[in-house]
C-alpha cells in the first residue's frame, strides 16, 4: 500500500450493520505475491493496479527514505476476477517516479494518481523535511499512451494529497490531505472538476464522515455511495473498510463499518465496486495472504 508514513492506530467501528449480501464471496487472486498489489480500478475492459517497480531480479525498489516506489500496471479481467496478462502502462513521462492508488474518468481518457513533489517540504506528519504526496493528472492518447502529465494546482508542497477518486458523473473529484483544518492524520476532501482542466475550491466533508483517527481510500460507487478506509476505533482490525450513502437527506447518518468477508481482523482498504454493484475489487493484509499487500475479488455484494 503506497503509506503517507503515519503510524496506524486501532480503528473505530460502528454496532449498526450495513445493507450487503450474507452470501458475499471473497477470493485472494492468483496474481498476488510477497510484494505489494492494491487499489484495483476497472475501466473498460481493463483493470488497473498499483504495484511495486522492481529490478532485473524482482527486488522492490525504495527511494532514499527506504520507502517503496510504485507503478501503476494494466491487466484484463478473467470470468472469476482473475487479472491476467498484466503489465506496466505505457506513458511518456521517462524515468521511475512514485504513481499509485489512481482514478479514471468513465471513457478512459483522464488519470488522477498519487506521486510525490519533486521538492521539499515541510512535512507536519512526521517532523521533518521530505518529498510530500501530492495528486497528478494524465491524459491518455491513442498511439502515445498516458501523456500530458500535470500537478493539480491545489498540491502544495507543504502538505500531503493523495488518494483521488473521481465521482461516477466525473464532476468531483475525492481525496485525502492533510492541511490545515484536518481533523485527524489525513481526512478526506473534494473539488469540483471542469473538463479536467480546472478545479474548484477544496473542501473538507463534514465531521460525521471524518475522525480524529486516519481517513484514507475514498470510492464513490455507481450509486453514489462513498466507500472509504478509517482506522477509528472499535474496528474488527487494523483497518477497515466504511460506507456512506452521500444521496441520504438523513441528518443523523453516519458511515457504516462492511460486514465480514469484506473486512476482516486484518488491514482492509482501497474498495472498489463495479457498476453492476455485486462485484468489485479490495486490498488486504489479512490471515493466509501471499506476503504483501494482496487483491482480493468479491461477488454477491
Amino acid at each position: 500500500m503506497f503509506r503517507i508514513k503515519i503510524t496506524f492506530l486501532l480503528l473505530f467501528t460502528l454496532t449498526f450493520s450495513f445493507s450487503q449480501s450474507k452470501d458475499v464471496e471473497v477470493t485472494q487472486l492468483s496474481i498476488n505475491s510477497n510484494l505489494d498489489h492494491f487499489a484495483a480500478r476497472v475501466v473498460g475492459d481493463k483493470v488497473f493496479f498499483s504495484h511495486n517497480l522492481t529490478t532485473k531480479r524482482g527486488r522492490p525498489i525504495k527511494d532514499k527514505y527506504s520507502g517503496f516506489v510504485y507503478g501503476i500496471y494494466e491487466g484484463e479481467m478473467s470470468k472469476d476476477g482473475e487479472i491476467i496478462n498484466s503489465k506496466p502502462i505505457v506513458k511518456t513521462e521517462l524515468g521511475q517516479f512514485n504513481m499509485s492508488a489512481a482514478t479514471y474518468s468513465k471513457d478512459g481518457k483522464f488519470m488522477y494518481f498519487t506521486s510525490n513533489h519533486s521538492g521539499k517540504g515541510s512535512n507536519k506528519l512526521k517532523g521533518i523535511e521530505t518529498y510530500n504526496l501530492l495528486i497528478q493528472r494524465a491524459e491518455y492518447v491513442e498511439g502515445k499512451g498516458w501523456t500530458n502529465f500535470e500537478t493539480l494546482p491545489f498540491c502544495k508542497p507543504n502538505n500531503n494529497f493523495a488518494h483521488p477518486a473521481l465521482s461516477p458523473d466525473g464532476n468531483t473529484l475525492y481525496f485525502i490531505a492533510d492541511i490545515r483544518g484536518t481533523k485527524g492524520k489525513s481526512d478526506l476532501y473534494k473539488v469540483s472538476v471542469s473538463n479536467h482542466k480546472t478545479y474548484g475550491e477544496v473542501t473538507k466533508l463534514s465531521e460525521t464522515i471524518n475522525s480524529s483517527r486516519t481517513e484514507i481510500f475514498p470510492f464513490v460507487s455507481a450509486d453514489n455511495v462513498l466507500y472509504f478506509t478509517s482506522n477509528r476505533r472499535y474496528g474488527k482490525g487494523g483497518l477497515d473498510i466504511y460506507s456512506y450513502d452521500l444521496e441520504s437527506s438523513d441528518p443523523e447518518q453516519i458511515p457504516v463499518s462492511l460486514e465480514t468477508p469484506i473486512n476482516s481482523p486484518g488491514d482492509d482498504f482501497s474498495f472498489f465496486l463495479n457498476d453492476d454493484l455485486t462485484t468489485g475489487y479490495l486490498s488486504s493484509r489479512r490471515l493466509k495472504g501471499a506476503g504483501g499487500d494482496d487483491l482480493y475479488y468479491f461477488s454477491k455484494f
